[in-house]
Order: C-alpha cells, then sequence, then structure tokens
C-alpha cells in the first residue's frame, strides 16, 4: 500500500499540467487569478495566454506577471477577434502539457486544485476532470456551489449524458482529446469549448467529477455566462415544452459521423468511440419515433403506433446510459403525445 501511494504522489508530481487562459479586458481582476496560479501546491509547467484584443492593461499584467512567474509563461494576440470559446481552444491547442486547466481571467484559484485533479488521470483512460465551486459574489460573500457535483467519482465511458457538459473553468482534460477531432471543424450546436470537449470526453474514455471546491467563480456582472438562477417553475416548463425531436435525431447523427471519423484517425480509441457513435445512433431513431408522437400530421394510430416502438424496445425504462428516454418522457408522451393534447 505504502509503495503504491509512493507511484501515486510521484505521479502526480511529474504531471505536466498546462494552464490555458484565454483573455480580453481582464485587468480588474487577473492579477488575483495569476496569483493564485502561483501558489499552486503542484505547479503548472506553464501558462499559455492568448489574448482576443483586449484594449485595456490586461496584457501588461500578465506580461508584468511572467517576468517573475515560477512556471513559464507563453503570451500571444489574435491578429483577429475569435470569440470566447476559439479563443479557449485556440490556447489549448498551443500547450504543450499532457493536461490542460482551462482558466478564466477573473476566478481565484484554490491551492490544491491542480494537485487534487492530476490524481483522476492516473490512467491513461481519463479523458476530462471536473470539480465542483464556490461562487464569489461582487460584495466579497462567498455564495453556493457552481457548479456542484454531489459525489466524487469516476465515470465510466459512456454512463454519463454526452450532451450535458462541465464550465470551462472547473475543468481539466487529457490533451488526447485535442488530437481526436480539429476543434475548428465543431458544429455549430457545440458554440461553447466546455460543451465541445466534454462530449469528446464522454465519447472516447472516462470523466472524474469532484464535489470538492477548487475554485471561486466570480460573480460581478459582467460575467460572459453566470449562475444559473432557474427556478422549479422553469424546471417543469422545461418537462412540458415543444421539443423538436426531428432537429434532436439531426444532432445525434451528426455527432455519430463526427466519433465514426474520428475513430478511423486514433486507434487507441476507437473502440469506444464506434461504440458512442453506435449509442447516438439508437438515440436518434428514438427522437425520431418521439417526432412521430408529436409532429401535428400524425393522427392516433401513428402516434400510439410510435409510442409502441419505443416501448417494445424498452425505450422507456430507467438508463443509466442515457441512450433511451425513460420513464419520465414515457409518462409525457403518454399523456401528452398520444391524446394529441400538444
Amino acid at each position: 500500500m505504502r509503495g503504491t501511494q509512493h507511484t501515486m504522489t510521484s505521479s502526480i508530481s511529474c504531471a505536466r499540467i498546462s494552464v490555458a487562459m484565454a483573455t480580453y479586458n481582464g485587468e480588474k481582476y487577473i492579477q488575483e487569478q495569476l496569483d493564485s496560479l502561483a501558489r499552486q501546491d503542484l505547479l503548472p509547467m506553464e501558462l499559455v495566454v492568448t489574448d482576443d484584443g483586449s484594449t485595456d492593461t490586461t496584457l501588461e499584467i500578465v506580461e508584468a506577471f511572467a517576468r517573475s512567474a515560477p512556471f513559464e509563461v507563453r503570451i500571444f494576440r489574435n491578429e483577429a477577434r475569435l470569440g470566447y470559446a476559439d479563443n479557449f481552444l485556440k490556447a489549448a491547442s498551443l500547450c504543450s502539457g499532457d493536461l490542460i486547466a482551462f482558466c478564466d481571467q477573473d476566478d481565484i484559484w484554490m491551492e490544491r486544485k491542480l494537485s487534487t485533479c492530476a490524481r483522476f488521470f492516473s490512467g491513461s483512460d481519463t479523458m476530462l476532470v471536473a470539480h465542483s465551486a464556490r461562487v464569489l459574489l461582487h460584495s466579497g460573500l462567498r455564495g453556493n456551489q457552481c457548479p456542484a457535483y454531489s459525489v466524487t467519482r469516476l465515470w465510466e465511458p459512456r454512463l454519463i449524458d454526452p450532451f450535458a457538459f462541465a464550465l470551462g473553468f472547473a475543468t481539466i482534460i487529457n490533451r488526447e482529446l485535442l488530437r481526436l477531432v480539429d476543434y475548428r471543424s465543431r458544429p455549430a450546436s457545440f458554440r461553447g469549448h466546455d460543451r465541445w470537449l466534454w462530449f469528446l470526453a464522454a465519447g472516447s474514455g472516462k470523466i472524474a467529477t469532484i464535489s470538492d471546491d477548487l475554485a471561486f467563480y466570480r460573480q460581478h456582472g459582467n460575467n460572459l455566462f453566470g449562475v444559473s438562477s432557474a427556478t422549479v417553475a422553469d424546471r417543469a416548463k422545461d418537462i412540458i415544452r415543444t421539443t423538436d425531436y426531428n432537429a434532436l435525431a439531426e444532432r445525434e447523427q451528426e455527432c455519430s459521423s463526427i466519433l465514426r471519423n474520428a475513430a478511423q484517425h486514433a486507434p487507441a480509441f476507437a473502440n469506444r468511440l464506434r461504440e458512442s457513435a453506435d449509442m447516438l445512433d439508437l438515440r436518434a431513431q428514438l427522437h425520431r419515433s418521439r417526432h412521430r408522437i408529436y409532429s401535428r400530421e400524425s393522427g392516433f394510430l401513428r402516434r400510439a403506433a410510435a409510442f409502441s416502438r419505443i416501448l417494445l424496445v424498452g425505450g422507456y425504462l430507467p438508463d443509466r446510459s442515457h441512450t433511451r428516454p425513460g420513464p419520465r418522457a414515457g409518462a409525457k408522451d403518454l399523456i401528452l403525445g398520444i391524446p394529441g393534447i400538444r
């Protein structure tokens, strides 16, 4: 046991972690973030900064930090504005570490963030690690968790929703994800870099979620994205709202093709990528059946037949792989869909 612990500790201390930071007019808070990187108990090997055309003193602050930083700092200025997602993905593509941690310009990392996350990459099949964080309000008070993972767990491939996502600032990825597909060719439905990388990770390997707060997620009124304020009523509306199931099916077929193409160029991940593609193909078939249930052109018999097809293949049973619609969808289809209420 002692030998195993020593090996794990050694592998963590040798972890080659790059930090990818995308900046744009972040002078107000970026110094606190940079200082928190320098306080990590496991220092990154480098910080890669891609700036998207800042007109304030952001780059001057980063350059001053670079002169005394305990790791290499590389700074790149974009010739044209890329937007937040492509700016982050460009930064990641310029990193040389085996692991890449995404870093917002206005948060604060806790000292053990990198060392805690690195432990979950001891196996080569872990593709992404996401952790909980504590909201830091404008007043300086600490708010709720966001993201908030209730358990620390290593999820097996295909047992987590491929279309979920982890907030980018709370995410570290295995560099291999960037080699699967050129990020510049990703579908329009994956606007955010965090959604895109989660999808690839779910399709190719394991994902770890950590319940510990490992960063302060600052909310200051100018966040590009903020903490969700969805109410119970909002969630109820989501359940009964009109859904374009045909569009979902088309998205899943497109994503299935992406994974199958990636499998041709990534032999180490080929089997998992193909299995994940098969799962998406089945999801697409089931969503097409649900489209027939809710189509205005479908008569009662056609709606009932589509419901029966889903029922016969077990589509309304609980499903840990997120392949089938599940019981709640079955209740919705039976109560609202077949009678033609919607």
